[in-house]
Formats: structure tokens, sequence, C-alpha cells
């Protein structure tokens, strides 16, 4: 059975887009195996989409 690693990522989003200069960090996180499994509006203030939590897993050792 695999066993799984996850990893968070909070980040504000600018006129409710991603910041394309966050491309290079996506970019290296698969490189090492990161797969991107959710993303969710987290700010519930407002109830804006303006601060994201992307979440990630990989198989356990990477």
């Amino acid at each position: 059975m695999t066993q799984w690693e996850y990893k968070i990522i909070n980040l504000r989003s600018e006129n409710y887009r991603l910041d394309p200069r966050f491309t290079p960090e996506l970019d290296s996180l698969g490189e090492i195996n990161w797969e991107l499994v959710g993303l969710t509006s987290v700010n519930f203030r407002s109830g804006a989409s303006d601060n994201l939590a992307m979440v990630f897993k990989r198989p356990m050792g990477g």
C-alpha cells in the first residue's frame, strides 16, 4: 500500500489570478514528484478567493 506525504502552500492571488512568477516553483515541485491534488480558497472572513491553499502529495520518500 502506498504511503503519501503532503505539502500545503498558502498564497495570495492578485485580482483573483495566480501570479505567473510562481510557475518556476510549481515546475520545481513537479520535478521532485509533488502532484497538485487540491486547491481551495482559505479566506473565510470575506469569502473572496484571494487567499489560496494548494495541497500537493507524493509517495513517501519522494
